[in-house]
């Protein structure tokens, strides 16, 4: 399990729905940057059946991504991806304020965009060694 940072907790902040939330804990991820769980976004995974069964890997997920893409949506957010068997598991991490934060995990089928060639393999920003991402186009 990745070491979880608790130095911001308590601390308030506005996400992307300009909703208050409560920092719990935060994780370093390849990327450089520190990604910040709030409780909000842990109820609001409950939503997701399969990836609420994997909730408590958001630490590992985000430490240790198979592959981190841009959204081509938005690209200031980062989506975090994590093969475990079957399932493809999603992390989105959204930026507002300068501070970088989990606002949904999900089980997809697919890399959103690179199917629909919004989203190439050079623009992806991270990629493990060995990982199959051809498998989930």
């Amino acid at each position: 399990m990745a070491a979880r940072d608790f130095l911001r907790a308590g601390e308030k902040f506005i996400d992307y729905n300009d909703q208050v939330n409560e920092i719990l804990y935060a994780i370093l991820t390849p990327l450089g940057y520190q990604a910040h769980v709030s409780d909000q976004a842990l109820q609001h995974i409950e939503k997701h059946p399969i990836a609420s069964k994997h909730k408590n890997e958001i630490s590992y997920i985000l430490n240790n991504p198979d592959l981190v893409t841009p959204n081509p949506d938005n690209l200031k957010t980062h989506i975090f991806y994590k093969s475990s068997g079957k399932v493809l598991l999603a992390i989105a991490v959204h930026e507002k304020n300068e501070l970088r934060f989990v606002s949904t995990m999900y089980d997809t089928e697919y890399i959103k965009g690179l199917k629909q060639n919004r989203i190439l393999r050079d623009e992806f920003l991270y990629l493990r060694g060995g990982f199959k991402w051809k498998k989930w186009k």
